[in-house]
This record gives C-alpha cells, structure tokens and sequence, in this order.
C-alpha cells in the first residue's frame, strides 16, 4: 500500500445544470502578501448564483456555467480585515470550453498606498512612502526593523525626521513624507544597515522604497574645499551632508571631516557667504577612509556653446504661445542650490510636475496626470527641447549647468498634445540657455 500525499480535489459550485450551452470556469487564487495560495476564498461570478471557494492549493472550480461574459471577483477575511478589495476580473465563458482565471490580493505596496492615499485627514503637500526590508543575505522580510526618513528642514540645523517600524510582513510605510523634498532613507536592525539613498515623491503620490539590510561598517570622510580658480582653500564654509546631522566647518586649510559616516549615496552642501550655497554628491564606501576635494566658484561660470542632437526641426514661432513661462528671476531665486536643470525644475515645485531619479540613475520629468495614473504607472516622461530644437538625449538636456539656463516654458500634455502632436501627449518641457 503507498500513501499518497495529493492535494484535495477543488471545492465545486453544486447548481442545478442551465438549460442551453455551457461551460466551466476555474483558477487559482494567490495572496501576493504572503507569497501563498489563498485557502477558503470565496469565488463568485457577479450578480449571478455561480460561486465556490478555493481549495487547501488555493485552486477552485465553477461548473455549469452559461455561455457569457462575467465578472469574477473574490473575498477573503484577510481583505476584510483591511477594508480593501481586489476589483473585478472580465471572464468569458465558451460552450464545451474552461476558462482559465488567475486571481490574486492585491500587492502590500498597492494596500499601503491605498491606506495612506485615501485617508479621511491628510496633511498638505505630502505624499506615501512604502517598502520592505529584508536581510539581503537571507532574503528573508524582517519584523520590528527601524526605518528612518529624514530632510533638510527650512534652515533648522536638525533634519526633519520620521521613524516606521516594519511589520509582521517586513513592511512598513509613511502616509505625511513631504513633497517634492529629497528625503535619505536609512533603516537598521540588530547591527545590520542599510546603503543610505535619496528618493523624492511627489504631493499626493506614492513612493516604494525598499530596503535591504547588510553587515556594514561606517567610514571616515575628508573633504578639503578649494577656490576652483585661485586654488585657495576656503575656511568658514558650513558644510553638511544633507538629511543628516553631520555637520562641520572648514579650517583654514578649508578642510573638516565626519566620523561614522554610513556607506551610501548622500549630498555633500556647503554654504559661505563668498561662495552661496554649492552642492555635490558624495558616494561614501563600506568601512574605509574616502578623501575628497571639492572646488568652489564665487564668479558666473562662463557657458561653452551647447550643442544639441536635433530630432526633430525646430518648432514654429506660434508653437511658443501660452504655455506656463518661468522667468529668469525665478530660476536665479534657485540656481546656486541646483546641479543641473532638472534640479531647478524641482526646487521651483511647479504644481503637477514630477521629477523622480529612476532606479538607473536618470531622471524623469514629467506631468503628474491625476493620482491614479500616478500611483498604477509612475512617472510619464515629457519631451524636452532645448533652444527650440528637439533633444535626441533628454537626459543629457537634464544635465544642463544651472548657469547656462536663462529661462523655460512648460506646457500641460493637452495644450502640447495640441501643438506637438501626439509625440507631446505627456507634456513639453522648453530650455532656452543664455543668448537665446
């Protein structure tokens, strides 16, 4: 005799057969928060008697089933207890046929952000930030991990800062991170760290920012600030690592240092009354000594001619029309705490453009087209010109020196749908540099 260690048969809807032609419907229903089949899930075909529930492998079966068009919907207590529900799914049911369906919850970022974005009283000019945290060797969620948010707080020496916990699933969110801030996530838990980064989300929208958890070491960093001209170092300038309480001031042979530094990608800001505010960014290694040099200029950088890959012709005069201008004094307000163009783009905080740092390194610009279409496919990228001609690397255009940019017209993706076509359905973003 063999045992057999076999899955029970699925749980089958018993209705009195239709008369006319029939078919089956049958799946699986799949909890994307545990990673497991859904057991004891409730599968129905809306407004109709044909239901059923899911077996001990999350499969279920309906059979009997009318020639038609259904929706398939499913209801589980887990959903219940977050109030949440996964929506509809279309099925067509074909005579002598089985229609397959795969159903599943809905992710735990999907559900977190939902928590936060629907919230009865939420602060202005903020937006969500989710993820989760896992030990990077074990791959393994981690329960009770301590998660940090911080930024620059207005001139405040002490960033602002918000602490989450991870949950039972390894999750954990923030439903009033500001807008349109750079804002350092960090996270720790018995000794392990995370590689610091910045992320940035916009009003009303949702960021996912996992964390992995590694053995790591802090590091020593050493700067030295020096005129970029005379090769003079600059003593007195406030320097701090930004989102951080790391700060200091230079010496007299412009240098400072910060002990305990933890790796990751963090921005290096100096402020003298010489010099203005300067920035740059600062790549700090796992347990070592980095050393670095950064150079400073009190005068207006001198602007090479800017040469630009044509995609397209230059556009027509009456193309320039209306459109959302932002002037030369408006960019000046911005220009000395910015790297390049798309920095001054998001210090000026224009109502509905997003300018998100991809996962690759680049960035997107774009108009932020109602919460949803933000949330389900994140940032839609515009096209970019550059003195009226169409740029072939818009990444490049976004790298402009803050110095070459005289001034820049934005147009909304149904006034640059009208006037570009269907190319410009996302929006268009002019750059006009000095001297044109």
């Amino acid at each position: 005799m063999v045992a057999c260690a076999c899955a029970a048969p699925p749980a089958t809807a018993q209705i009195d057969p239709p008369e006319g032609p029939i078919g089956s419907v049958t799946g699986v229903v799949w909890d994307s928060i545990a990673g497991e089949a859904l057991v004891d899930a409730a599968v129905f075909l809306w407004d109709t008697r044909y239901r059923t529930t899911t077996d001990t492998v999350g499969r279920f079966v309906i059979e009997g089933v009318p020639v038609g068009e259904y929706q398939a919907l499913f209801f589980h207590e887990r959903l219940g207890r977050r109030g949440v529900s996964p929506g509809m799914v279309a099925v067509e049911v074909r005579a002598g046929e089985v229609s397959d369906l795969r159903l599943g919850t809905p992710g735990m970022a999907t559900m977190l952000a939902f928590e936060c974005l629907t919230a009865a009283e939420r602060p202005d000019k903020v937006g969500a930030v989710a993820g989760r945290v896992w030990d990077a060797e074990s791959q393994v969620g981690l329960v009770g991990a301590h998660v940090e948010l911080s930024w620059d707080e207005g001139n405040s020496r002490t960033p602002g800062r918000i602490e989450a916990w991870t949950s039972a699933d390894g999750w954990y969110a923030s439903c009033a991170v500001p807008a349109d801030v750079p804002v350092l996530v960090s996270a720790d838990y018995y000794g392990r760290g995370a590689v610091r980064r910045e992320i940035a989300v916009a009003e009303n929208g949702f960021v996912q920012a996992p964390i992995a958890l590694y053995e790591i070491e802090p590091s020593e960093v050493s700067v030295q600030l020096v005129d970029r001209t005379t090769g003079d170092a600059v003593e007195g300038a406030e320097a701090w690592l930004r989102g951080t309480e790391f700060r200091a001031v230079s010496n007299g042979a412009g240098t400072f240092s910060f002990d305990d530094v933890p790796p990751g990608e963090y921005m290096l800001m100096t402020n003298h009354l010489a010099y203005g505010t300067k920035m740059d960014t600062l790549v700090v290694p796992d347990a070592d000594h980095l050393a670095v040099q950064m150079l400073l200029d009190n005068r207006p950088i001198e602007v090479a001619p800017i040469v630009v890959t044509a995609a397209a012709r230059p556009v027509e005069i009456d193309r320039r029309r209306g459109g959302l201008v932002i002037t030369k004094a408006q960019i000046d307000e911005v220009r000395q705490q910015s790297r390049d163009a798309s920095d001054i783009l998001r210090s000026l905080h224009v109502p509905g453009v997003m300018v998100r740092p991809n996962s690759d390194g680049s960035v997107c610009v774009g108009f932020v087209q109602g919460m949803v279409r933000m949330f389900t496919t994140g940032c839609e990228p515009m096209l970019i010109f550059v003195n009226d001609i169409r740029a072939a690397d818009p990444y490049q255009a976004l790298r402009l020196s803050p110095d070459a940019v005289e001034r820049m017209v934005l147009y909304k993706p149904l006034e640059a749908g009208n006037l570009f076509g269907l190319g410009g359905g996302n929006g268009v973003w002019m750059i006009y540099t000095r001297g044109n």
